[in-house]
């Protein structure tokens, strides 16, 4: 069974999304941070959560948009299309006589994402443990692989024009949702377990509430509804 939230212009599934992206038509554009098939585990936070970096999945099924952003894409480079167009966010900052090169901590300084258009770019948005820079949201750990809400909106503004309605079929505690709406596009999200998707819900909610520059409709109330 299915359940599909609707928030002003964001429909969310609470769904394993191999069960309802054959469903789906083409989208505009998917934008997504999926399971990298890599067994990590949360090592400071989330740790009592059902939550591990693996899933049986084939990348290629989530390929149904005209443009897609996809992080971790090295992991999937033996199953994507080659392209040259990869963004990188760097997660320490940059100047000021600092050095990371010898930095010796297990998790990654900088992360990647596969894209099959544009030229390659990247930015630089401090997400080192505690210190978490620009909204007061980045703060709140939301879910183990979360990343800052900047970083998705710098995604999404990348995308080519007419890039409207934004897939994230893994949607976690719903980024990529709160990013299309502080920008003004519509989101269909996807998570598969009820706490992230709980959180994913709250978060839409409260982006909806913020006050923006450009026009938008006024957010329908939320609607619940069940399939089979």
């Amino acid at each position: 069974m299915v359940k599909w939230v609707e928030i002003g212009d964001c429909k969310l599934a609470l769904a394993d999304c191999r069960d309802i992206l054959p469903t789906l038509g083409k989208v505009d554009a998917v934008v997504t941070d999926p399971p990298y098939g890599i067994g990590w585990k949360p090592r400071v936070t989330h740790q009592d959560q059902p939550w591990v970096d693996e899933i049986d999945f084939d990348i290629r099924s989530v390929l149904i948009g005209r443009h897609h952003v996809i992080w971790g894409g090295q992991y999937f480079a033996d199953k994507l299309p080659v392209g040259e167009g990869w963004l990188t966010w760097c997660k320490r900052p940059f100047g000021g006589g600092l050095d990371f090169s010898n930095d010796s901590r297990s998790y990654a300084t900088t992360e990647m994402a596969w894209r099959d258009f544009g030229k390659s770019a990247f930015m630089v948005h401090v997400w080192d443990g505690g210190m978490r820079a620009g909204h007061a949201d980045n703060r709140t750990f939301c879910h183990p692989s979360q990343k800052p809400i900047e970083v998705m909106e710098w995604c999404v503004r990348h995308l080519p024009d007419g890039s409207d309605t934004i897939l994230d079929p893994f949607m976690g505690s719903g980024t990529t949702g709160v990013a299309c709406v502080n920008l003004g596009r519509s989101f269909i999200g996807i998570e598969r377990e009820p706490s992230y998707f709980d959180i994913a819900v709250r978060r839409i909610e409260e982006a909806y509430k913020q006050p923006r520059l450009f026009a938008e409709p006024v957010a329908k109330p939320v609607q619940e509804t069940l399939a089979l």
